[in-house]
């Protein structure tokens, strides 16, 4: 990364990280709405759990263990151990891509389902009057609501699917950096890739234990967040079965090089100098085709031409 600028690398990859601050945008946007309320049975016994006031996992500590955990981790690997800032750069950016495409996602599905928490019951406190009988009641026969508008955001699982697309991206950063997939079997390489993944199954789990998702909604925000973070990973590392699963993706930016002279000297005694242009991928002659090949003409019999760089 030191061959270009942090201008340049900023040009380079200026729209992803715009679409990263795109999609945490329509997050806050979209939590501002109202859920749709789905209709629900008094006597329905999947969402008659007890409120939880205490969770074992709040908001804030989850964003510490999913968001800064993966992040220093991430940057002690890259900065301290491969002195990389190339790889600093894109593993930051497809960590935060993957976390932000997650929460954009969560929501939207929160939003659009509607489905009542484990809890929906004790937050609603249903009115004593009312008595629906086997039919299905709304939202109208509820007497509290403060919580009521969080209670229709079952369906995923915030916690469990940003766990995933944290520590997900996290396990699969390790995998690469270790060549997991090597065929040499080390164990140990494995433990490591799969510790965030079992933080990640133990924060779902709790979503459970608090009744506030049942665990279909579990599931699906685990293996939502993990195929994002998947995603993210792949739109700047190569797969982890590459032998060079350890390596970013080179930088968007085609590398510029100083132009060099070449001299051809030819038997019969003629000299003649053309450009030789060098970028990443090849050798380009400027304008020499029909020079070398008027050279090659007249050097009939047995010719042959040494090549100086100057």
């Amino acid at each position: 990364m030191s061959e270009f600028s942090k201008i340049q690398i900023l040009k380079a990859y200026a729209l992803d990280w715009v679409l990263c601050f795109i999609f945490l945008g329509i997050f806050f946007s979209v939590d501002q709405l109202e859920p749709y309320h789905r209709l629900f049975s008094l006597e329905d016994k999947t969402i008659q759990f007890p409120f939880a006031e205490k969770e074992r996992v709040p908001m804030w500590l989850c964003a510490i263990i999913v968001v800064v955990v993966p992040f220093v981790i991430i940057t002690f690997v890259a900065l301290a151990i491969k002195k990389s800032m190339h790889d600093w750069h894109h593993a930051s950016l497809g960590l935060l891509m993957g976390l932000t495409l997650t929460l954009m996602v969560t929501e939207v599905f929160k939003n659009t389902v509607g489905r009542p928490r484990p809890d929906f019951i004790d937050r609603c406190q249903p009115s004593a009057a009312f008595d629906p009988g086997l039919g299905l009641s709304n939202s109208t026969i509820c007497t509290r609501t403060d919580l009521l508008k969080d209670g229709f955001k079952s369906f995923l699982s915030g916690h469990s699917s940003t766990s995933f697309a944290g520590m997900g991206f996290l396990s699969l950063y390790l995998a690469g950096k270790l060549h997991v997939f090597d065929q040499k079997g080390y164990t140990y390489k494995g433990f490591v890739v799969a510790a965030p993944l079992v933080v990640a199954i133990l924060i779902a789990i709790s979503r459970t234990e608090d009744y506030r998702h049942h665990w279909h909604d579990v599931f699906a925000g685990s293996l939502v967040g993990f195929l994002l973070s998947y995603f993210a990973y792949h739109q700047y590392y190569p797969d982890l079965h590459s032998k060079i699963s350890d390596k970013p993706f080179t930088i968007r930016l085609k590398k510029v090089v100083p132009e060099y002279k070449a001299e051809f000297s030819f038997m019969d005694g003629s000299e003649v100098e053309i450009t030789v242009v060098k970028n990443d991928e090849q050798l380009l002659l400027k304008d020499s085709r029909a020079l070398l090949a008027d050279s090659s003409s007249n050097n009939t019999e047995g010719g042959s031409a040494d090549i100086v760089v100057s």
